[in-house]
């Protein structure tokens, strides 16, 4: 018997005993005051409510996680299972004001995993600190000087440090180089070291709590990403999911990733200022190099490559680079030569500019950031306590121009910003266009709606400027459900770079990752069908 009519026919099975009880009602005498038996209608609403309570938990085959991809992997229509997933995870992980408390955890995520991961067997390499040679943040941020020589192995041990390292210890917790969400850092990071002086090739874990790798055999024969081949070394990023997944259950994939993000801007910084190309892989085959490092790519799974070289002295175009991109061509309406004219666009693409509205503001000419990188990073610290005091808005618009540098992985991130305190701008929420400039979305002061969208968190509400990243959904999925796991890399790359250009010109700045996801896209007039916030920072001066 089908399913569906096999829950039909229990269905009415269980509302027989309500309907025998409104008959014998009718015939039976009222007993007294408060011995009254309970009216029909309200008898079936309780059964009702019984059996919605009931029904979807118990019908076979039916849950949340419910999508084509699943029941179809092996079928033709599986390359849209994975985008398909994707959208379902994004809204099935979206927090609103009215369904915050009304979901129950999936996943029993138990106590979380130590905060550092070790190999207590292995032998183990202990690293050096050595100095940066004094790149500034400005130059390092864009461009590697050129480098003939091999990478010394202190050199690597700073990078490591640079992106994973503790660099404080406070109040028993272990603060690290780059932000993480509740301070959990779930990222892990492994080594493959192909040509590093003073470092035998080989596979390596970063253990971060004592500043050393520890040897974990030779370098994998693959690792699932060609594209690296050639490499002096290459970085694995993983996660180990449950570090931050106790705490954040649903919401842990997108913060996972977006901690990643963060760590991989400041390994790029950080091998810039070395005289290394950091190139982030945008494909590697997950499963292939979670076997390479021992992971079972579930707990921890790989979600970043980066590819390290000698830099060859290729500048990088400064300034925010064109919007403009590539999208498949509609289809055909001359068909006169069959297929042969349908395959020929389907093979097609269309080139499709950014569309600037008229009455974008433009910004002051922008300053790289002149302070040293390796010191910048040091001293990066998430700031919560603002004065009244506004931003300068050349500061703002060099901060900008820092993050707007060529997209890594993703070219689909938006950048837009609460305005509440900044010198030669009225509040309001505005966009970060082509060209270096702003366009403005809405007027007024939302300090106090940016906060509330915030899960009312005071540093939103305090900040002189706040950093929304939102991403294009379509051009995000171009690339496939890889382009989701791409855009939160990219926005945190990006995130991170707002951070350390807040550092260098002596502002304060803290990352926020907890918003309404319905009330953040309200705050920057986002259609959530077509567009997904990702992220918010916070900026001012600091409280004194």
């Amino acid at each position: 018997m089908m399913p569906e009519l096999t829950w039909i026919l229990l269905l009415l099975l269980a509302c027989m005993p309500c309907l025998a009880l409104t008959a014998w009602r009718r015939r039976a005498p009222v007993r007294g005051e408060g011995r009254r038996i309970m009216a029909p209608g309200k008898t079936m609403s309780v059964i009702a409510a019984l059996l919605a309570s009931f029904f979807p938990g118990t019908r076979p085959g039916t849950s949340e996680w419910s999508v084509p991809w699943m029941q179809a992997a092996q079928a033709a229509q599986s390359t849209t299972g994975p985008v398909d997933a994707v959208i379902r995870y994004h809204e099935f992980s979206s927090v609103s004001r009215s369904g915050v408390f009304g979901r129950a955890p999936g996943v029993d995520w138990g106590a979380p995993p130590p905060a550092f991961k070790s190999y207590p067997d292995a032998s183990h390499v202990t690293l050096a600190h050595v100095s940066l040679d004094g790149r500034t943040l400005g130059t390092a941020l864009r461009t590697p000087a050129p480098r003939t020589k091999r990478l010394r192995l202190d050199e690597l041990g700073e990078m490591l440090y640079l992106a994973a390292g503790v660099t404080e210890r406070h109040g028993g917790h272990a603060l690290r180089s780059s932000p993480s969400a509740g301070g959990l850092f779930p990222s892990e990071l492994y080594v493959v070291v192909r040509a590093i002086d003073g470092l035998p090739a080989g596979l390596y874990h970063y253990d971060a709590e004592h500043h050393r790798v520890d040897a974990l055999g030779a370098v994998p024969a693959t690792f699932g990403a060609p594209d690296a081949d050639g490499a002096d070394a290459v970085v694995l990023v993983s996660a180990m999911f449950r570090r931050t997944g106790y705490k954040y259950r649903d919401r842990t994939y997108r913060l996972t990733v977006a901690d990643a993000g963060h760590l991989l801007e400041n390994l790029r910084v950080a091998a810039h200022a070395l005289g290394m190309q950091a190139t982030p892989l945008a494909q590697f085959d997950e499963a292939r190099a979670a076997k390479a490092i021992g992971v079972d790519g579930v707990e921890e799974g790989v979600l970043a490559v980066m590819d390290l070289r000698r830099a060859t002295g290729d500048a990088t175009p400064p300034g925010r680079p064109s919007r403009e991109h590539f999208a498949a061509a509609q289809a055909p309406e001359n068909t006169s030569i069959g297929v042969t004219g349908v395959v020929q666009r389907a093979t097609s693409l269309h080139l499709v500019p950014e569309d600037v509205p008229s009455g974008a503001i433009p910004l002051p000419p922008s300053e790289a950031a002149s302070r040293d990188a390796q010191d910048t990073i040091v001293h990066r610290r998430s700031m919560r306590r603002y004065s009244t005091e506004p931003v300068p808005l050349a500061a703002l618009s060099s901060m900008l121009a820092d993050m707007a540098l060529p997209p890594q992985l993703s070219n689909a991130i938006r950048i837009h910003l609460v305005i509440n305190r900044v010198a030669g701008l009225r509040p309001g929420v505005y966009r970060y266009v082509t060209g270096h400039r702003l366009v403005r979305v809405r007027d007024g002061d939302v300090a106090a709606t940016a906060q509330s969208a915030a899960l009312s968190q005071d540093v939103i509400g305090a900040a002189a400027v706040v950093l929304v990243l939102s991403v294009d959904r379509e051009r995000m999925l171009e690339q496939g459900a890889r382009g989701y796991r791409h855009a939160y890399l990219e926005a945190g790359m990006m995130s991170e770079r707002w951070l350390l250009g807040a550092v260098a010109r002596g502002l304060a700045a803290c990352p926020v990752g907890a918003f309404y996801d319905d009330e953040a896209a309200a705050l920057i007039g986002a259609d959530t069908h077509h567009e997904w916030v990702l992220h918010f920072a916070a900026l001012g001066i600091a409280a004194r």
